[in-house]
């Protein structure tokens, strides 16, 4: 491992140093242990976040999520289902951001017609909002 350490060793301390164990795995170095721990529930069958929304197919007894932010970006949809998959059936799809509900659209509806209005409808929604879902990276411009 790179030794990325200043000639005391104490201003700059290493910079991901918290490697995974797990065999086989080749995730890159966490640069604490909290990540680390949070990464092994990858590899784990565990999922012991749920929805707290009564009925939900992610809620207790469900399905679940093996990592927290994963719950919480998930309760997104129940706050503002925003963007529903026109191809599925009874609207069981809801997104809060247009690039979610176009990669489910993409993986799970892959055979359908390019030249399908709905489609093409979907592949050209954009976020709505001042941001338009763009992140800004550093600095301020």
């Amino acid at each position: 491992m790179l030794n990325r350490t200043s000639v005391d060793g104490i201003t700059n301390p290493q910079i991901g140093g918290f490697i995974c164990t797990y065999p086989g795995c080749t995730a890159q170095p966490f640069q604490t242990q909290y990540l680390l721990n949070s990464h092994a529930n990858v590899h784990s069958t565990n999922r012991p976040h749920y929805c707290p929304v009564k009925g939900c197919s992610r809620s207790e007894g469900g399905k679940g999520f093996k990592r927290k932010n994963e719950m919480i970006r998930h309760g997104l949809i129940h706050d503002y289902p925003g963007y529903i998959c026109p191809f599925c059936p009874d609207s069981e799809h809801k997104y809060p951001r247009p690039d979610n509900l176009q990669r489910h659209v993409r993986v799970r509806h892959a055979d359908k017609d390019k030249d399908d209005p709905r489609l093409r409808e979907v592949l050209s929604q954009r976020p709505e909002g001042p941001n338009r879902g763009r992140r800004r990276r550093g600095g301020t411009s």
